[in-house]
């Protein structure tokens, strides 16, 4: 799992290209101390399977299969995501601003699940 906090990355240095990296991956309108997390979608597994944010947090789904699609989604009460289909290398973005628990599926691989508890 890779966590990345803005406000760490340029209090210890980090490439200016990594920093670039970094904010492309969440939206434009996140604020620096919103916490981008990105999960990797490989071998019809999420990785991490557990996730524990705070809201304006944001996950990056990557596809890191070479040759799999995923359609990450969520259906709750108070909110519905749907990424579409993930070609291998494509990512997709979700600004979580609801509280709760909620579970991110493939609906091309019923058995992943991605489980995020957001407080």
């Amino acid at each position: 799992m890779v966590i990345y906090n803005l406000h760490r990355a340029v209090r210890l240095g980090l490439p200016i290209t990594l920093l670039a990296v970094l904010l492309a991956l969440g939206p434009a309108q996140a604020s620096l101390s919103s916490i981008v997390r990105i999960v990797l979608q490989k071998g019809r597994h999420y990785d991490p399977t557990d996730l524990f944010l705070h809201r304006g947090d944001t996950i990056t789904l990557v596809n890191g299969d070479d040759s799999a699609i995923h359609h990450a989604f969520i259906e709750a009460d108070r909110f519905a995501f749907d990424a579409g289909d993930q070609e291998p290398g494509k990512q997709a973005t979700l600004t979580l601003k609801e509280p709760g628990d909620f579970i991110i599926q493939c609906g091309i691989h019923p058995k992943m699940k991605l489980t995020i508890h957001v407080h």
